[in-house]
Order: C-alpha cells, then structure tokens, then sequence
C-alpha cells in the first residue's frame, strides 16, 4: 500500500471524529494494526491485535509513515 493511500485513509478517520471510523492493516500472518481517531479530537491511535500495544499519534504524518514502515518490514521478509 501507499504511503498517500494511508495518509489518504488516515485523514477521512480525522474529518469524521465524531463518529468512529476505523481502518485495519495487516501485518504479516499474525497482527494486525487497527487504526482509529479518537472522537472529537485529532489523536490518532493504533492498536496491534498481538500484543493489544497501543500508540497515539497527534500527526497524520507520523502516523501514517509508521503504518506504512511497519507494512513495508514485513513485506520485504
């Protein structure tokens, strides 16, 4: 996936906070990242379903170039 596709999906999350739009990415056969917008605000948060690890995000960028970092990682294993 893009890194503009991710970044793409990311915003819509945050344009719509007030509701919850989440979006999932696999990661290899045994996680997957489940990304949301926290409503009413702007802070991303990223749960992996493996180890239930959570990380906020307050940039659309950051987040977006962490999915597609960790997408990539397993991509090319």
């Amino acid at each position: 996936m893009k890194l503009e596709h991710i970044k793409n999906l990311l915003q819509i999350s945050c344009n719509f906070n007030t509701s919850t739009i989440s979006h999932s990415f696999s990661i290899g056969a045994e996680d997957t990242l489940t990304v949301k917008c926290l409503k009413d605000t702007f802070i991303l948060e990223v749960t992996s379903s493996e180890n239930q690890k959570i990380e906020y995000y307050t940039s659309i960028d950051e987040a977006a170039k962490a999915l597609y970092n960790k997408i990539q990682a397993t991509e090319t294993n």
